[in-house]
């Protein structure tokens, strides 16, 4: 599996013309399972901010998070390609799983920069982990260089409009609260989680005996 390739449409009837380049968003997260929650949101971001298409980004380990239930990546890149089989505005990225560990966001970005060099990259990310930005590794670089969609998330306050950088995009996206968190522990009892998860994801956990 690898991060897909955004292909222009043919605008044969004027060669001279160049088409924009196309906007991806990217979630990035451990889809430790992947939710309801997150697919919701992606398409809230495609569909009300006029994103091309939402890249869910899978990282192997996040600096900022106990890794100590974090299930094998195979598994969790295996979820996410299921919840999203069908759908071709939002992808499974698995760009993470070839760079070191732990996940630095500023080195994936240079990378897909590189990789896709006509493509105009945003993140995606809750109000909860913008407060925290400023600890992340070449952050200046990302907040000067990259749009930052920012979205409510519960006990969170968004940033204030005359707080918040130039590249920071406000947005209005429901609050879901549903955590990877809350349905690992209640699969964990043997809870049935089928309406947390996306078509196929909770059939995928049972058969693997993840959780």
């Amino acid at each position: 599996m690898q991060c897909p390739r955004y292909t222009h449409k043919s605008f044969s009837r004027y060669p001279l013309l160049t088409p924009p380049m196309p906007h991806i968003g990217l979630l990035f997260g451990s889809f430790n399972p992947i939710h309801i929650g997150h697919l919701a949101l992606a398409n809230y971001m495609r569909e009300v901010q006029g994103m091309d298409q939402v890249w869910l980004v899978v990282s192997p380990q996040n600096p900022f998070k106990d890794t100590s239930e974090l299930i094998d990546s195979h598994h969790r890149l295996q979820m996410a390609a299921i919840a999203l089989a069908g759908q071709p505005h939002y992808k499974v990225c698995d760009i993470e799983m070839t760079m070191p560990v732990p996940s630095y966001t500023i080195d994936t970005l240079r990378a897909l920069d590189a990789q896709y060099p006509d493509t105009q990259f945003s993140l995606i990310m809750g109000s909860d982990i913008i407060q925290t930005i400023a600890q992340w590794r070449n952050s200046a670089d990302i907040v000067n260089h990259y749009h930052l969609y920012v979205y409510p998330r519960p006990g969170y306050p968004m940033p204030h409009t005359g707080e918040s950088k130039p590249n920071f995009v406000l947005t209005h996206a429901p609050q879901l609260d549903v955590s990877s968190t809350f349905i690992r522990q209640q699969l964990s009892m043997g809870h049935d989680m089928r309406f947390y998860l996306p078509a196929g994801v909770g059939q995928y956990i049972s058969e693997q005996r993840l959780y």
